[in-house]
């Protein structure tokens, strides 16, 4: 509360129109917010994150969040992009366990080029914040467009110019060329890559949102070592249109082979704290719509009440596992599966008792020809 507090005091807010874009999710894969709701850094697989100006004539400043899976604990840092140009780094687990991201693009600040190269520890960052109970080898990423400049042309910017003036707004100063009216809708797009030796197995697209950044902000909330929370840099009328443009309560999949390595993961994104909790049911038909349900549970023997529970921001639910709970699982070789009536048990998101917000990711995990771990295949489920 107190960064929160600070922060607002050090705010600048630069608008050109009293009348606010809604926010929506981008149907061209462009847009002025974007997330990434899955990343992998553990055993053989690494995620390479790639993030795009494909804007010719405009450069924008925008800052990268890496979030853990448990409490969404955050490591983040600034990219500049120039017209055209794109930031990319890997993060993979170390021999330690911890998390690595490196990064060997120009457009990183000077300032921590070196650390990106060599690697940068995000699990040890983390706990020297305070963060004990943290766990990146899985999460999610967002980035924050900070501010765009019109260039004029597409001839090539110095990144130097870049960061000067992202040092001008943290004092407060509107630098030349800012576009006054935020980042526009259709310029920034991205995708992560599951990679095993170096090489990419499954490419999965960020997702765009477009009227989120309608306003150029300046003072202390965009400095470099501020905590990069949506409430500041979106502002709370963004965070709650988000929130409600992500709000479910079912996701429905296929599955095949019973489920064998395959699996879904949860992003709850815009929680943040401990201990999340979510309630939910389950539902399993094979390829003639036979279903697996007594009292709307199916698991065997029935437990004594009728809803489960998944934790942390982001919750990875095997459907093998799902399926070897079924009254007959030999039965279920193929079909669908439909996770429903999701419920937020903790005062998170839009509340205690609300449909949460999230995105749900398949994503299927096996060995290769050299017996490292690979993720052949992800894609986003249906929501409803």
């Amino acid at each position: 509360m107190k960064k929160f507090v600070s922060a607002m005091i050090g705010l600048s807010i630069v608008a050109t129109s009293a009348m606010a874009d809604k926010v929506s999710m981008s149907k061209d894969g462009l847009g002025d917010f974007l997330i990434a709701p899955l990343y992998k850094a553990q055993g053989d697989i690494c995620t390479k994150v790639n993030v795009y100006n494909t804007n010719t004539t405009e450069s924008v400043l925008a800052k990268v969040v890496f979030r853990e899976k448990k409490a969404s604990n955050e490591v983040d840092f600034p990219i500049f992009l120039s017209p055209g140009d794109v930031w990319s780094g890997m993060v993979c687990q170390g021999a330690n366990g911890d998390v690595f991201l490196t990064s060997n693009d120009d457009s990183n600040h000077p300032q921590i080029q070196a650390t990106l190269t060599a690697g940068k520890d995000l699990t040890a960052h983390s706990k020297a914040a305070g963060n004990i109970d943290v766990d990146f080898t899985t999460g999610y990423i967002e980035v924050y467009p900070i501010a765009e400049f019109n260039e004029g042309s597409d001839a090539k910017v110095e990144k130097k110019v870049l960061v000067e003036r992202w040092d001008k707004l943290i004092k407060g100063q509107l630098p030349e060329k800012l576009v006054k009216k935020g980042v526009d809708g259709y310029s920034l797009t991205g995708n992560i890559e599951f990679t095993t030796a170096g090489k990419p197995t499954s490419i999965l697209p960020m997702v765009a949102f477009k009227g989120a950044h309608d306003k150029t902000l300046t003072g202390s909330s965009v400095a470099y070592g501020n905590d990069t929370s949506p409430d500041i840099l979106l502002g709370t009328d963004k965070k709650y249109q988000l929130l409600k443009t992500l709000q479910h309560n079912t996701a429905t999949f296929n599955y095949s082979n019973g489920g064998k390595d395959q699996y879904i993961a949860f992003t709850f994104p815009f929680g943040y704290v401990d201990n999340q909790i979510r309630k939910f049911k389950i539902s399993v038909r094979d390829m003639s719509e036979n279903k697996d349900v007594t009292k709307e549970v199916i698991f065997s023997p029935v437990p004594k009440v009728n809803s489960y529970t998944m934790q942390n921001e982001v919750a990875v639910v095997s459907v093998a596992d799902i399926i070897a709970q079924t009254n007959n699982p030999a039965m279920f070789k193929e079909g669908q599966i439909q996770i429903t009536d999701i419920t937020n048990v903790t005062d998170v998101q839009l509340g205690a008792g609300k449909a949460p917000s999230f995105f749900a990711t398949y994503f299927t995990m096996d060995k290769n020809a050299g017996n490292k771990d690979v993720v052949l295949n992800s894609f986003y489920t249906p929501v409803k």
